[in-house]
């Protein structure tokens, strides 16, 4: 081992020669930001690119990097004009050219940012929001929402944004051009970051409790992809689908539909349009009672033109009706009293007549009447006399009686040595039982 000693600046500046050397151009890294946040507004901004457990999500390892002011610009630039544009921050994924650089006074490893892939960082996002998407479809979580009925008349709404923000004014002020007297519960709530998620939850439960309720509405300006991102969230589509009202979107983002959009009974691109949407959902109401009462005022008035028509018909017809009736019955009395004047024993004679003519009838019904009993009389004697025992006994037939006197029928009615008795037609004859 050699014997020379070394300052701490001359063993750091020969680390950062071999550090130099083993790396002498940039290389790709790739992982997840931590720390920008707190440091973006800075000239220079210091962070950490950190590596975590895909099952714990623990960090397992972490390296310091700095974007300095000349590349800052140029980065945000690349971002902004990327395909789906959007800004770092912490806890997305990226992938930068580093140059691998050891900081000589302070003894420490660091990166510095040359470039970013911002088609890494979309392709992350995009891949772990499929992800998500196909595990929510499989529970049922995005259709949950859609199937509670929208109120036809939504007046009462549950607001979750943040007051005063630009989502905020923008629908209040479309609600209030309607004219419509809509009454808002607004929950004031964080629309990006990391607390922005749990807040959200937050209001979503509160606003379920309650009643007086029709729809929850969640809205904000827009943003870029990752300030978005929150709204990616398996909590809020959680809650959405097991909220008590349907929910109601617009966050704002013409490109990009976020899963809380998806989970959501209806959504809109942006707050206006949201806005419009249930503006146009209650002037359609008020148009189609406005159509039903155009159309019950028609058949009203119909109706009462027919009515008058009929009641001018019929007071036509009571009239006539009135002067025939009166006109046919004033000739019956005049034929009346002609009658009574001029014709009673007419009357007297017929009435006679049909009295004489009646006591004949009466007469010849009694005769006939009598004449049939007597037949039927006559009738019933001869079936009597058929059926009379001393006429059955004169065709041969006899009456057998045991001791007690009654009639015998069958062989065991009688027991030996009984004195029986048989009548016949001309006398009695008595016998023993052998």
């Amino acid at each position: 081992m050699s014997q020379d000693v070394l300052k701490v600046s001359e063993l750091n500046q020969f680390i950062k020669d071999v550090i130099n050397s083993g790396f002498p151009q940039a290389i790709w890294v790739c992982g997840e930001i931590q720390g920008y946040d707190r440091n973006k507004d800075r000239t220079h901004v210091f962070f950490e690119l950190v590596e975590k457990d895909p099952n714990s999500k623990d960090i397992v390892a972490r390296i310091g990097l700095v974007i300095f002011a000349n590349r800052k610009f140029q980065i945000e630039s690349v971002l902004r004009r990327s395909e789906n544009a959007f800004a770092l921050k912490d806890d997305i994924e990226v992938k930068f050219a580093c140059k691998v650089d050891f900081y000589a006074p302070h003894g420490a490893v660091r990166l510095i940012v040359e470039d970013i892939d911002p088609t890494y960082t979309l392709g992350k996002i995009a891949q772990e929001k499929q992800r998500l998407i196909t595990l929510l479809k499989e529970k049922g979580v995005l259709d949950k929402n859609k199937e509670l009925k929208l109120p036809t008349v939504a007046l009462n709404i549950g607001l979750i944004t943040a007051y005063d923000s630009a989502a905020y004014n923008d629908f209040i002020s479309e609600l209030q051009k309607s004219g419509i007297g809509f009454k808002i519960y607004l929950r004031d709530s964080l629309m990006q970051g990391k607390k922005a998620e749990a807040d959200i939850v937050k209001a979503i439960d509160k606003l379920n409790r309650v009643s007086a309720l029709d729809v929850i509405v969640i809205t904000r300006g827009g943003g870029s992809i990752s300030d978005l991102s929150c709204f990616d969230s398996q909590l809020i589509a959680e809650r959405i689908a097991a909220s008590n009202f349907p929910v109601l979107s617009g966050i704002g983002h013409e490109i990009n539909t976020t899963i809380t959009d998806l989970a959501a009974h209806t959504y809109a691109k942006t707050p206006t349009a949201i806005a419009q949407f249930l503006v146009g959902s209650v002037q359609n109401f008020l148009n189609t009672l406005n159509e039903q009462g155009s159309k019950i005022v028609e058949l009203a008035e119909n109706m009462i033109d027919r009515e008058r028509q009929r009641l001018k018909d019929a007071a036509v017809n009571l009239q006539n009706t009135t002067r025939h009736f009166l006109k046919e019955h004033n000739e019956q009395i005049i034929r009346i009293e002609e009658v009574i004047r001029h014709k009673p024993e007419n009357i007297l004679a017929k009435e006679r007549s049909l009295l004489t003519n009646s006591q004949e009838i009466l007469k010849k019904v009694i005769k006939t009447r009598l004449q049939n009993d007597q037949c039927k009389l006559e009738s019933y004697r001869k079936i009597i006399d058929i059926v009379h025992p001393a006429n059955t006994m004169k065709r041969g037939f006899s009456i057998t009686r045991n001791s007690q006197g009654k009639v015998v029928k069958v062989v065991k009615d009688v027991r030996a040595k009984e004195q029986l008795t048989t009548e016949l037609m001309d006398g009695v004859v008595r016998s023993e039982v052998k």
